[in-house]
């Protein structure tokens, strides 16, 4: 073997094993990724005046609460104590509000072996802070007034998990100022999720 395609090998393998203990690192770091499709503006809470669906991309990231600081909470209130880490955000499909946000993220498992025995039904809640490219103030009909370029962030997630792998949920996002500026017409987005827990 020459010493030019030596080289080559050792390249290849040294990518290889970077490109394993990558995986294995992210597996330790990300808990979960959601990807859907949301119904914008939908009118909850609030008139329908945006157009557009969203595209929905949320990251969950492995609980900074190490196992053993709750291994001896009961497992019907451990999830409380054990939030996960979230970033994810909203594109807009017809150029109205889109928004990124982040915040902690609560999930509890309702129910197991619904129809197998890895399936089950979960719940999850979530808030946290969102940034907003929308309107603060605007006489457009078909564009809401939020007051301002950073809203509080609610959610709801239920959902049923196939095996502890995939799931699919249904989900409800409100963003607003809880009234804390002038103009406070909050967006509510409804749609379903995909989710590859790692």
């Amino acid at each position: 073997m020459g010493c030019g395609m030596a080289v080559r090998v050792a390249l290849a393998c040294g990518a290889a094993m970077l490109v394993h203990v990558g995986a294995a690192q992210a597996q330790q770091i990300v808990s979960e990724l959601r990807i859907g499709v949301l119904a914008h503006d939908v009118p909850v809470l609030g008139e329908h005046k945006e157009p557009g669906a969203d595209i929905n991309g949320e990251l969950l990231f492995v609980s900074p609460v190490p196992d053993s600081w709750v291994a001896d909470v009961s497992p019907a209130l451990r999830w409380m104590l054990a939030p996960r880490v979230n970033i994810g955000g909203d594109v807009n499909t017809s150029g109205a509000t889109s928004q990124l946000y982040f915040g902690l993220t609560w999930t509890a498992t309702l129910f197991t072996q619904v129809l197998t025995p890895d399936d089950s039904v979960f719940f999850g809640i979530s808030f946290g802070p969102a940034f907003n490219n929308g309107h603060i103030s605007t006489s457009d009909p078909n564009r809401k007034s939020l007051g301002s370029h950073v809203l509080f962030h609610p959610g709801i997630d239920i959902g049923y998990r196939f095996n502890p792998r995939w799931s699919v949920s249904v989900y409800f996002e409100h963003s607003s100022n809880a009234g804390l500026a002038s103009n406070n017409e909050g967006l509510n987005n409804a749609g379903l999720r995909v989710g590859l827990a790692f």
